[in-house]
């Protein structure tokens, strides 16, 4: 029975020493290898993390961490809450989710973009040489982070501003934009399928299309405006429609797109 404190003890000092080795091993990690051990680090210690200083330093000299309308005129990129909150709804899974917010940063483009709304009011962000580690490690931390939220603005963007008519009239868009809108509302009116990937691929292609047009240079001042507040309210059902994995909420999300797509002639010609 004496031998038992002995034994503990014995048992505290071994534990202590692997710990200290796994400690010294991690710091000696190369900057892809820390990726792996960041990405067991739990959210609520995320903000202590390599990745969080990263986009601390190299994020922050442009984007906000979250909108403040306060410094609404100070904003020269979107805030870091919507671009978390874009990708997330379009990459679900976090390696994808990563490997698009990486692949965007290295070769910014209008095509490659989820935030037209953003690259028309702010232009398309310039390519950043960034080591690929810590451009990982950045977009490891933008999908874990609590950013917050700010369901007031949002709320007061979808509910108190409603899509206004121009002098009682409808709002004139460009030849090309009107052409986009009926493809992709006689494509949606069209659409019937029990596949996912069906879904998934409509999503995409209407989200194009939808680009396009927010990004459509004849689009300028309260026009735009009303465009923009538009797309904004059905940008979730399309961002959804293009990663959802449930082929009942897809269906879900497709009758709310149907059913706001189908609203545009109301405003716009």
């Amino acid at each position: 029975m004496k031998l038992k404190p002995i034994i503990f003890v014995i048992l505290l000092i071994t534990l202590s020493c692997n710990t200290n080795k796994r400690q010294k091993e991690i710091s000696e990690l190369t900057p892809l290898t820390k990726i792996e051990s960041i990405d067991k680090v739990s959210a609520n210690i995320v903000g202590d993390s390599i990745g969080y200083k990263l986009m601390v330093q190299k994020c922050y000299i442009c984007h906000f961490e979250k909108p403040d309308p306060s410094k609404r005129n100070q904003m020269i990129a979107p805030p870091m809450l919507r671009v978390q909150e874009h990708y997330k709804l379009s990459f679900t899974n976090k390696q994808e989710f990563v490997d698009a917010v990486v692949n965007f940063v290295k070769t910014p483009s209008e095509e490659k973009t989820l935030m037209p709304g953003a690259v028309k009011k702010f232009k398309l962000m310039p390519k950043l040489i960034y080591k690929d580690a810590d451009l990982r490690l950045i977009a490891e931390t933008i999908y874990d982070y609590d950013f917050g939220s700010a369901p007031k603005a949002r709320k007061r963007m979808l509910g108190t501003n409603k899509i206004q008519l121009n002098n009682g009239k409808k709002w004139k868009l460009s030849p090309k934009s009107v052409e986009l809108m009926q493809e992709a509302i006689k494509k949606v009116n069209n659409f019937k399928s029990d596949n996912i990937s069906d879904y998934n691929q409509l999503g995409k292609e209407v989200f194009n299309k939808a680009k396009q047009i927010m990004l459509d240079d004849a689009h300028t001042g309260e026009k735009f405006d009303q465009i923009h507040l538009f797309f904004y309210r059905i940008e979730d059902n399309m961002h959804l429609l293009m990663a959802i994995k449930s082929i009942d909420t897809a269906k879900f999300q497709f009758s709310e797109l149907k059913r706001k797509l189908n609203e545009f002639d109301t405003y716009f010609e």
